[in-house]
């Protein structure tokens, strides 16, 4: 059985082992005391951030973290807000199927229902061709402090 939710348990074992080999895949070893799961947890509550997961037979396979960031300048004349894709990641064996196209979709659903018209995302250079394809532009007039092509996307 397969199903698409929205997902809440940032400490449970199956997120912590699924967001691992995320991060695993990324070069990163995430320690048995990390705080990182907390970080997502406190984000969630602070920031709104919210998550969407693929299960496959009542196991995670894949998620997309993302929040709606609200800017304001200085005068509080102007306000914009756009969504933010914090992760997205699909485990090996389900790659291919579509699966992130269907988290990126909801995404987009969700923001539509928010009035929200534009998304922001960093990238590795791996997974251009990807946001390429979902229609997101290099977006130049960003500049992203984890020095990664920032992209962007009108919805």
């Amino acid at each position: 059985m397969e199903c698409f939710e929205y997902y809440h348990d940032f400490k449970s074992e199956e997120f912590k082992k699924i967001f691992t080999e995320y991060y695993r895949g990324e070069g990163i070893t995430l320690s048995e005391h990390t705080s990182v799961f907390d970080q997502i947890e406190n984000s969630s509550k602070k920031h709104g951030t919210k998550c969407i997961v693929y299960k496959k037979s009542d196991k995670l396979a894949g998620f997309i973290l993302f929040r709606v960031i609200k800017l304001r300048d200085e005068t509080k004349f102007f306000k914009y807000s756009f969504g933010y894709i914090e992760e997205l990641y699909v485990i090996e064996s389900e790659r291919n199927r579509h699966i992130a196209t269907k988290l990126m979709d909801l995404f987009e659903d969700y923001l539509k229902q928010e009035h929200i018209k534009r998304i922001v995302l960093t990238a590795d250079e791996n997974i251009y061709d990807f946001y390429i394809n979902k229609g997101f532009e290099v977006d130049d007039s960003m500049s992203c402090v984890n020095k990664q092509k920032c992209f962007t996307k009108k919805i």
